[in-house]
């Protein structure tokens, strides 16, 4: 289990603005289970190695969420390496809105909307070293991203754009947008939690801050806190509001609809400005008991696709389909076998065919250059319950995360 986090948040989605519940949980100097020690005081501690990692949870309809014990296990093993890790639920799992999607697509945005928060957290978090910093990694690997997810988290993983392709929309966003609200967001959080480790009389230094929802405390308690502090959502509210009051914009033209049908108009639209040294990741994956083969297929298609549509050019929608889904899985296996992956599964999962999965993981290892990996644990299921599996889950991810940080 991992100590308490360090925050708890909500953030919009970018696919539609449905909020998700949010947690941050940063290293320890030592042991993580001793409150008495400080998380590492990132803006101060130069011996903060600044690795993150984002773990997804599995499919939310059959009970998934952040609090699945695989999540936890991949999360403390992570924190006690040094990463700073953020898991999320889903749309439509535990408190967050919304609905399980059927294409995966809101998920995989939701994916993105949490990693957007977490490179620009990570920023505020060591800016005021930015410069230095910027200059030391001209001589050094840059800090790790790992992206990572068990069963249906791994899957959504597994389709995830290239990092720059989707860090570019929160760049220099309008800021009535999703993508400037997570921005802001992580700024106001990443300034005060610098301030509260900076603050050696802060009370809540080593046990963390909330920043929306209270799910974590219990109905008595839940409505002491609320009668005797701010809404924690106003809260953050306010500290977008503060820094936007004290940032620079950049005008753009946008066409937008007009009242008359047919016609448009351009209006200027302030747009926040690009962050100077943003801190530049290098990816990894890390992907626990992906269902591929057919609940992969079922997790993905809609029901527009289940029959076929004839088009004017005389194809089927479906041939159309499969030949994108065909581009996508190049697109994904080239990313896996470009950047460090570690693919885990094992042999008693009765959610994967075990031939397939072991006919891919092969293909994939045996690309020339690849830097994929993959690890079968014997007797172990979906659920990794079985006896002694779990440690040699542990064993696996640490070795495989331990690697990543001394590269």
């Amino acid at each position: 289990m991992p100590p308490q986090p360090s925050l708890s948040f909500t953030l919009p989605s970018i696919h539609d603005n449905t909020k998700l519940d949010c947690r941050i949980y940063q290293p320890y100097h030592s042991n993580p289970s001793n409150p008495s020690i400080p998380p590492y005081s990132s803006s101060s501690d130069p011996s903060w190695p600044r690795h993150a990692a984002v773990v997804a949870h599995p499919y939310a309809p059959l009970g998934g969420s952040y609090d699945d014990p695989v999540v936890h296990l991949v999360a403390s093993t992570l924190l006690d390496l040094g990463f700073v890790v953020a898991t999320f639920n889903f749309r439509g799992a535990s408190s967050s809105s919304g609905r399980t999607s059927w294409t995966s697509k809101p998920e995989r945005a939701d994916y993105m909307s949490v990693t957007g928060f977490l490179v620009y957290y990570m920023h505020y978090l060591t800016a005021p070293q930015n410069h230095a910093r910027s200059i030391e990694e001209d001589n050094n690997s840059p800090p790790i991203l790992l992206f990572a997810g068990y069963s249906y988290g791994a899957m959504v993983t597994l389709q995830l754009p290239p990092i720059d392709s989707f860090l570019s929309h929160f760049a220099s966003p309008a800021t009535h947008t999703a993508f400037a609200d997570i921005r802001l967001r992580a700024q106001h959080l990443a300034e005060e939690q610098s301030t509260m480790s900076a603050d050696p009389a802060s009370p809540r230094k080593s046990l963390g801050m909330r920043f929306g929802g209270d799910e974590d405390l219990s109905p008595r308690s839940r409505g002491k806190h609320r009668a005797h502090s701010p809404d924690p959502e106003e809260k953050i509210r306010r500290g977008v509001k503060d820094i936007l009051s004290r940032s620079k914009f950049i005008h753009r033209r946008h066409h937008s609809p007009s009242a008359d049908r047919g016609t448009e108009r351009n209006i200027e639209v302030p747009c926040l400005e690009n962050v100077d040294n943003l801190i530049r990741f290098r990816p990894a994956y890390l992907l626990v008991s992906p269902p591929l083969g057919f609940v992969t297929n079922l997790a993905t298609m809609s029901f527009s696709n289940l029959w076929p549509k004839k088009r004017k050019d005389g194809r089927t929608k479906n041939l159309e389909d499969y030949t994108k889904r065909e581009e996508s899985e190049v697109e994904t296996e080239a990313k896996l076998t470009a950047n460090p992956t570690l693919v885990i599964y094992g042999d008693h999962d009765s959610f994967l065919s075990i031939r397939k999965m072991r006919d891919w993981a092969t293909k994939l290892s045996n690309v020339e250059g690849s830097r994929f990996r993959y690890v079968e644990v014997l007797t172990a299921g979906h659920f990794w319950i079985e006896h002694g599996v779990s440690q040699e889950l542990r064993e696996a991810v640490y070795s495989f995360s331990a690697g990543l940080v001394k590269s």
